[in-house]
This record gives structure tokens, C-alpha cells and sequence, in this order.
């Protein structure tokens, strides 16, 4: 069960993998060259706790695959056994859920395989530095308590679906984030692009928290009046308000740069006194719920215009997860069309279809697209190819012909004039990269033409003769590239 210590000195830090992959061992052996230790291993879960017991590590690197529980079962186990004791929580294949859970029992990291030698290196030895800090702080003994007998570890059930998904190192650290503040009280500020899931970010650190069994309540503060926030938050002498209705649970302001300056003063009142005058009642009350904001705005730009107040400012930002946008998540793309034809399975069931999928085509022409929509974007050029849908696979013309219903939301975003028909090439060319193309030359020629002829189509009004003539091709040349992208010269006029 145990392989052959590195050293002998008992003296040496003890590092344990519990990996059924011997593999795993070598690797990290491998990236602890040069750091003097002893190392041990366990191929399940219940051997992995004996040894916990019985030797006492300094360090445990941990896999989430066990051939009798998942590593989430273990790391509890042992985040009761040996609280100060860091583990590296690895996995080859973990959800978000499995990240923010291991995060919530004080995992020191979470990696996935690959194991990346240099990476785990640095946190082997920023472990090891962290234990020996609590080692001289705290009694060892009081750390890895043996008990009696081995804790039984039972396979859970299937865990439920995530609202957010992702593998890229970006979407990791913000997993790691949520596991890290779920279950603490402090103000939660969620920064993102328009349609980056901020809203399903801010329920998924509600669903982790102490708060999950209350309610999650909602209010969007753009387009409304100091009066009508006040009251949609504070309620009257009849109506109580949204702090009322989330009591014990979470209130989420979203759009936070949005509000008057008036406005702004009224949060940051409650938030530094901590209560609330309740209308109903007239008396001072705790503020019942946890609180989180939103925004996609650049707060700090605000505050140096003095159009956002400073003092809140420093309030909201105690905590803050910054979601990446589309276009950044290298790798996630064929993930999130996965959940989210999933998610949208009702449309093709409506067709007497029992599942979607996209064809290899299709695929390439979803990773061409940098997606200033976000997931919003791709949600909703996927659920326009399912209503149009053949069959079961949807190929590279169903996303062309989607793409092309709404050429400048697809294209632009929320983005102005001067930069909605631009494109970020160094951006574009790593994801395609990423995606496996062979033929990226083709890809930008394609992404090139595109927005032009949103462009000069929407000059000219759908006039093709005229848009021919500003482009130096024949009319013919026009017709075919529109009809090889999918495009209707009309729906290019019509969307400027």
C-alpha cells in the first residue's frame, strides 16, 4: 500500500499521495527534486485516511477519482482529522462544484491533470512552508488526533448539474473564489462583461453557503427612480421590501453602478451600520440577509469622475470574483455548447428529437466566433439553429444561418460605433489555436470578410450592385460569399 519513503530522517516533512494512479507518485516525487522529504501512498480512500492517522503527514496531495469514494468524501474526513494539514486537491476532470467544494474545506489548491511539475512544485513548497508556520504556532498533536477506528466513507450520490461550468485555468480561480467566500457574511462584488453568467455566479455562491436554504432575491437597479429602488428594497407601511422578502437568505443588487449618488448614500448606510429601519415596524433592524452587487461598469472609473462614491466603493470590493469573458476561456467552448444544448433539449424534444449535437463543422464555425455576446450570445444563436433544426446534428450551415439572423448583436455586443466591427486578432488567433484549426489563415480571411460586408451592406442600405462596387468585386462574387457565410444582404441592412 505505501511506497518506499524518499529519506529516512525522520525529521523530513511527510508528504502523502492518495492516488490510485501510481503514476501520480512519480510525478510529484519528481517536482519535490531537491526538497528533502518522505513520501507515502494510498491507492483509496480508506487506506488514504489510515495513513492520515497512522503517519501523520505535513502534506497530502489528494485525487478526486478513487476506485471506493470521490476525493471530496476524503478531503472531509481529513479536513476533520487534520485540520491544519494543507492538501492539494487534483483532479482530471472536476466541476465547478467539485472546485468550490474543496475550496469550502480549506483545500490549500486545486489543480487538474495534467499535473503541470513547475505549478505543483510552487505549491508543494508554499505548502510546506504555511505547515511549518502553524507547526510553530500550534501543538502537532492537537493537529492529527488518531482515532479509535477509520471513518466509514460512503460513494455519494451523482452530483447535480452545475450552473457554472468550466475547465480553463480562469474559470478554476473563480471556482476557487466562490469556495473560499461562501460561507462567509462579508459583501460579494461580481464583476463581468454583459451575458458572462454574473447572476448564476451569484446563485452558485448562494447554493454553497449557509444561506442556501433562504430565499435569493433579485433587484436590478438600472432605469429606476431613488424612490422606486427605495421602495422595491425597503418596502412602505403595507408592503415590506426585497431586504424583508430575503431574510436568512441572499439579495443581490445588480447593476450597482447605476445608482444616484442619493442612492448610493442609502446602501452605504446600511452596509457600515449593519440594520435597517423597517417600515412596517418603524424600529432598527439587523440587516437579515447576505448581500452581493453586480456590475459590468468600471466602478474605478466612476469613483475618479465622482460619479461613484469612494467610501462604498471600499465597502463592496472587501471581496470580488471578476468572471472572464468568452473569449478568454480557451478550451471551455465545447463544454458550454455541450451544457447548453443540454439545457435546451425541450426545443428538440418538441421536434421528436431526443438529443443535439453539433457536427465537426459546426463546431469550427462556433470557435471562429469570439462571442462578444458571451454566453448570453451562445445560447441564443444555438437555440435559433435548434428551432430551425433537420435533425439530431447540427452542422456548419445551421450556425452560419443562426449567426446571421442577428448579425450585429453576434458581431458587436454591447459595444459603440468606433469597435463594434473590429477584432482583437491576437485573441482571435489563440483561440483558434486552441481549437485545433489547420487553416487559421482561412478562418481570419473569413472573420475579416464578415465584417466587412456588415459593413458596407449596412452603407449601402442592402443595395448589392453598390456594395459590389465599394468592395471591387463583381456582383456574383457578392451573392456567393453572402450565401457561403450564411448572410442576407437584407438583415445586414436592416440591423444598421
Amino acid at each position: 500500500m505505501t511506497a518506499a519513503p524518499s529519506y529516512q530522517d525522520p525529521n523530513l516533512p511527510v508528504v502523502l499521495v492518495i492516488d490510485d494512479d501510481p503514476l501520480i507518485s512519480v510525478v510529484v516525487r519528481r517536482a519535490m527534486d531537491r526538497i528533502a522529504h518522505r513520501m507515502f501512498s494510498a491507492h483509496d480512500g480508506t487506506s488514504g485516511i489510515r495513513e492520515v492517522e497512522q503517519k501523520r503527514p505535513d502534506l497530502i496531495v489528494l485525487d478526486n477519482m478513487l476506485p471506493d469514494c470521490i476525493g471530496i468524501e476524503v478531503l472531509s474526513k481529513i479536513h476533520h482529522l487534520a485540520p491544519n494539514v494543507p492538501v492539494i486537491f487534483v483532479t482530471a476532470r472536476g466541476s465547478g462544484s467539485t472546485a468550490i467544494e474543496a475550496m469550502k474545506l480549506s483545500a490549500f489548491d486545486y489543480l487538474p491533470k495534467p499535473l503541470d511539475p513547475s505549478k505543483l512544485r510552487l505549491q508543494v513548497e508554499r505548502a510546506l512552508s504555511l505547515r511549518s508556520l502553524l507547526q510553530s504556532t500550534a501543538a502537532l498533536d492537537s493537529d492529527c488526533a488518531p482515532s479509535l477506528q477509520p471513518p466509514l466513507i460512503e460513494t455519494p450520490e451523482k452530483p447535480t448539474s452545475d450552473a457554472l461550468v468550466g475547465e480553463c485555468p480562469a474559470m478554476q480561480h473563480v471556482f476557487k473564489a466562490v469556495g473560499k467566500v461562501a460561507m462567509q457574511s462579508v459583501p460579494v462584488l461580481l464583476r463581468g462583461e454583459h451575458g458572462t453568467g454574473k447572476e448564476a455566479l451569484a446563485r452558485e455562491i448562494h447554493r454553497h453557503s449557509r444561506f442556501a436554504d433562504g430565499p435569493f432575491i433579485k433587484t436590478f437597479c438600472p432605469g429606476r427612480s431613488d424612490e422606486q429602488l427605495k421602495h422595491e428594497l425597503f418596502g412602505n407601511a403595507d408592503v415590506p421590501g426585497n431586504i424583508n422578502f430575503s431574510t436568512n437568505g441572499t439579495l443581490l443588487l445588480q447593476e450597482i453602478g447605476t445608482l444616484s449618488l442619493a442612492a448610493q448614500g442609502l446602501l452605504l448606510q446600511v452596509l457600515r451600520d449593519g440594520s435597517y429601519t423597517d417600515p412596517l415596524s418603524g424600529e432598527s433592524k439587523p440587516l437579515p440577509c447576505r448581500l452581493m452587487t453586480t456590475t459590468t461598469d468600471d466602478l474605478e472609473e466612476l469613483v475618479r469622475k465622482g460619479e461613484f462614491r469612494s467610501d462604498l466603493y471600499y465597502l463592496l470590493t472587501s471581496f470580488v470574483i471578476t468572471l472572464p469573458p468568452l473569449r478568454q476561456r480557451h478550451g471551455d467552448l465545447p463544454l458550454l455548447i455541450a451544457r447548453t444544448l443540454d439545457k435546451l433539449s425541450h426545443i428538440a424534444a418538441g421536434f421528436g428529437i431526443d438529443y443535439t449535437r453539433v457536427s465537426e463543422d459546426a463546431m469550427k464555425v462556433l470557435c471562429r466566433h469570439l462571442w462578444p455576446g458571451n454566453i448570453d450570445e451562445l445560447e441564443s444563436v444555438l437555440k435559433r439553429a435548434m428551432v430551425e433544426q433537420k435533425g439530431h446534428i447540427l452542422v456548419a450551415d445551421d450556425m452560419k444561418r443562426a449567426m446571421a439572423e442577428d448579425p450585429v448583436v453576434a458581431m458587436s455586443g454591447d459595444t459603440d460605433d468606433s469597435t463594434k466591427f473590429s477584432t482583437d486578432w491576437a485573441v482571435f488567433a489563440q483561440m483558434r489555436i486552441d481549437s485545433g484549426t489547420e487553416d487559421l489563415h482561412a478562418d481570419a480571411v473569413e472573420e475579416m470578410e464578415r465584417k466587412l460586408f456588415v459593413r458596407v451592406l449596412g452603407h449601402t442600405g442592402g443595395n448589392q450592385a453598390q456594395a459590389a462596387r465599394l468592395l471591387g468585386i463583381t456582383r456574383a462574387s457578392l451573392r456567393k460569399k453572402l450565401r457561403q457565410y450564411g448572410m442576407s444582404a437584407q438583415q445586414l441592412a436592416d440591423s444598421n
